[in-house]
């Protein structure tokens, strides 16, 4: 006769172990998974905010110094400055002449404009401007394609900045002779990224 061989199998304390050991695991691996697929989208939308604010930026740049700055360029002269006396006066209220953003062909034009993208029903609270339908430089509405999204742009004069960045260089510049851009740009995660450029009186 063959000897029959005693085969054991897992006893149920072995079992729950088991079964406790791989939910934790699994656990663990799910949890992995979600926190990964909830910020997947962040680098998305900061890539969305980059293109959005660096256009208007650089739209607002291409633009002259001071609605008399002359078409071939040149300065503007201010109370302050005797520098560009013999040029044509700048203007220091900061607005839109009466023109529209198809018209803008200045900084100043800039200042205090605001646009929201779909689902955004006010822009951010440093505009005191109207939140008007979010546009291109073409005036196409690409509200949709930036859903959540708001452009503030503020204009000040910054001359004063400039020289606290470089001082003791035998340059300065006047109050009056640099703007500093500011396009804010808050996203539909509800976060603010600034871009900021200076536009000099030359």
């Amino acid at each position: 006769m063959h000897a029959i061989k005693n085969i054991m199998g897992f006893t149920l304390i072995e079992m729950v172990i088991f079964i406790s050991i791989i939910s934790v695991a699994f656990t663990g691996i799910i949890m992995v998974f979600i926190n990964t697929g909830k910020s997947s989208a962040d680098p998305l939308v900061k890539i969305r905010t980059i293109e959005l604010g660096q256009s208007f930026l650089e739209e607002v740049l291409l633009k002259k110094y001071d609605e008399n700055t002359p078409v071939s360029g040149g300065c503007v002269d201010y109370a302050s400055s005797t520098r560009c006396s013999s040029a044509p006066n700048g203007e220091t209220v900061l607005q839109a002449d009466g023109e529209t953003r198809g018209t803008f062909d200045d900084v100043d034009d800039y200042h205090n404009l605001e646009y929201c993208g779909d689902n955004v029903a006010a822009g951010d609270s440093l505009c005191t401007g109207s939140c008007s339908s979010l546009v291109n430089e073409s005036g196409n509405d690409i509200s949709a394609e930036y859903a959540g999204f708001s452009v503030c742009i503020q204009v000040n004069f910054a001359g004063n900045d400039l020289n606290s960045v470089s001082p003791g260089t035998g340059t300065s510049v006047l109050s009056n002779d640099a703007k500093r851009i500011d396009v804010i740009i808050t996203d539909a995660l509800n976060s603010r990224m600034t871009f900021t450029a200076y536009k000099l009186n030359f």
